[in-house]
């Protein structure tokens, strides 16, 4: 929980501005286009606003990447957990070019004066209040610590990019499912001793 007195948008305002140019991965359904953000305005996420809380003038979308494609992948079996791993057949990993220029940095989460705990926790009003800030002020994303493991996600506001596309798409490929399971089946069996 935030300390009293904090607001997003003087966070955002005194924090540091960099560019972000590099390769980034996202696991996604395989119906969706790698950069196809248009499915995040369905429901609300960590650094998103869904049309299922939001009104239409107060939502907006994300396009959540990961700077390891192994981050990318558990950052969706955190979320695919209560379904289960037959949910994960239906997805692929894709890996992406970006170059962006202007990037607000909180992967040290002091520099906009909350904690890791405030970035990752369940609730997520702290990170919809920073990404509203960013997106008011044209940032093209956000660099945040993941909540699945430790490193790093870019969050892409897709509507503050620029024309022509900053993506480019290098492949997809199938995710490993065999190798999910075991591990899964791996920490299960570890928690019971």
């Amino acid at each position: 929980m935030p300390a009293e007195g904090w607001n997003a948008e003087r966070a955002v305002a005194a924090a540091a501005t960099r560019s972000f140019r590099g390769t980034v991965w996202r696991v996604h359904w395989r119906e969706v286009a790698p950069t196809d953000w248009r499915l995040s305005l369905r429901t609300s996420g960590r650094y998103h606003r869904g049309l299922d809380l939001f009104a239409p003038d107060q939502a907006f979308p994300a396009l959540y990447t990961s700077l390891a494609p192994e981050i990318a992948i558990w950052e969706m079996v955190r979320r695919s957990a209560a379904r289960n791993l037959a949910y994960l057949k239906n997805n692929v990993l894709s890996e992406l070019e970006v170059d962006l220029s202007r990037i607000l940095d909180i992967s040290d989460p002091a520099a906009v004066g909350l904690t890791a705990a405030d970035l990752t926790g369940p609730d997520h009003r702290p990170c919809q209040e920073l990404a509203a800030a960013a997106m008011a002020r044209a940032y093209e994303g956000l660099l945040v610590s993941s909540a699945a493991l430790p490193g790093l996600n870019l969050v892409v506001l897709p509507r503050n990019l620029p024309e022509p596309s900053p993506f480019r798409v290098l492949r997809s490929t199938e995710l490993p499912l065999d190798r999910i399971a075991q591990e899964q089946r791996e920490e299960a069996s570890g928690g019971d001793r």
